[in-house]
């Protein structure tokens, strides 16, 4: 995957705000326009270059199309008095002792002469890339695990605010930053808390003044 063509999508502001809804769940192009306050040719536009540059991918739920963030990226920059470099770091499996990584460069040892230095940057370097695989393996696995979480509350309800609901609890937001996250009513969301928490899917716990909500 090119860098240059990547930074290039996430420069526009406008292509960041769609994936940032879009990290949140798939959605389909009117529902993105009125979250995002932005005409629906404006936004299928955007969705097009995404998907052209293999970050968005769609699919058709009946006579929907819904778009999602296909891959995760990480994209590095380093930008030293020396030094410029982007690169893009796809998910990967990993094959490698962390710990033997961590010793070998708590270890290094150089002296003053340049061939020593650039050797020892090249192993730093080595490092540096394979710890980028560790954090986007990292990230693979949580996005994993959030996809197991959407599908196990898509068999618990059928209704899409209680949806939206249990995936906010699970990522720890309040019944507000909830209402707030997924553009929902603050009066559906309360109605929505109560209905899980009757059938006992959720409970209330308060924490001092606070009121919280668990499974269970």
């Amino acid at each position: 995957m090119d860098v240059n063509e990547i930074l290039d999508v996430l420069g526009n502001e406008s292509r960041r705000r769609i994936l940032s809804l879009l990290s949140r769940r798939p959605c389909y192009v009117s529902e993105i326009a009125y979250c995002l306050r932005m005409a629906p040719k404006v936004v299928l536009d955007h969705l097009e270059r995404l998907e052209r540059a293999g970050i968005v991918n769609s699919f058709e739920d009946g006579k929907r199309r819904y778009y999602y963030i296909d891959r995760s990226l990480r994209i590095e920059i380093t930008l030293t008095p020396h030094r410029f470099s982007a690169k893009v770091v796809e998910d990967g499996e990993l094959e490698m002792d962390v710990f033997d990584v961590l010793r070998e460069i708590m270890n290094l040892k150089y002296d003053s002469e340049p061939t020593s230095i650039i050797e020892t940057i090249s192993k730093i370097e080595r490092a540096q890339e394979i710890f980028s695989r560790i954090q986007c393996y990292i990230n693979s696995k949580i996005n994993s695990m959030l996809d197991e979480l959407i599908s196990a509350i898509e068999r618990f309800t059928s209704d899409d605010v209680e949806r939206f609901v249990l995936y906010g609890l699970a990522k720890g937001l309040k019944d507000y930053e909830i209402a707030e996250s997924f553009g929902l009513m603050y009066s559906d969301v309360e109605s929505a808390l109560k209905r899980l928490e009757r059938r006992g899917l959720i409970r209330k716990v308060v924490d001092g003044s606070r009121i919280v909500w668990k499974f269970g």
